[in-house]
């Protein structure tokens, strides 16, 4: 349990050290403000997190079916993807958030 603590809090701080601002998101998408960049998560079968960039597939992984939750990494053009996704107990609709961090962007999405 305290590795999983430990691997959990070096990931958060990666995310703080590599990104400039959050974003708080309502549901599943985000777009920045000069419409450039679109983030878009989807939740397929209860554990299959898909994490879009500009409508490219940059990660496909299921979350633990134990503790619904996981790490994963992918990249767009070159650049790394990262989203830490976790879900509260019950497995409530829309129970499932990732963080998802990239280009300096953090953006919550409720999958």
């Amino acid at each position: 349990m305290l590795q999983k603590i430990t691997i959990l809090a070096g990931a958060l701080a990666l995310l703080s050290a590599c990104s400039t601002t959050i974003t708080p998101v309502t549901g599943n998408h985000y777009a920045s403000t000069d419409g450039a960049l679109q983030i878009r998560g989807e939740l397929v079968d209860s554990s299959n997190v898909r994490i879009y960039v500009n409508n490219a597939k940059v990660i496909e992984d299921n979350v633990s079916l134990l503790k619904g939750d996981g790490d994963f990494s992918g990249s767009f053009q070159g650049k790394p993807v990262h989203a830490s996704c976790a879900t509260v107990s019950g497995r409530a609709l829309s129970g499932t958030t990732c963080l998802v961090a990239f280009a300096g962007e953090r953006v919550r999405l409720t999958l």
